[in-house]
């Protein structure tokens, strides 16, 4: 048969036991991909962009000038 507990005691808050390494880990490596990401985009943003605009309009899409 199963017994029940008529009182329960809420007058001790539960401790946590904080974050293991692994879950340490993942937060730190993805903080870290979100910079290379982030740099990545800005380093190869100018990959296959032309500048000035005046040129851009004279230029043929068919043949990229090599830079």
């Amino acid at each position: 048969m199963i017994e029940h507990q008529d009182t329960i005691d809420f007058s001790k808050v539960p401790e946590s036991k904080g974050l293991n390494n692994t879950t340490i880990a993942i937060i730190i490596s993805g903080v870290l991909m979100i910079f290379v990401v982030g740099g990545l985009s800005i380093g190869f943003a100018g990959f296959g962009h032309m500048w000035p605009s005046s040129h851009t309009e004279r230029m043929d899409l068919g043949n990229m000038p090599s830079q």
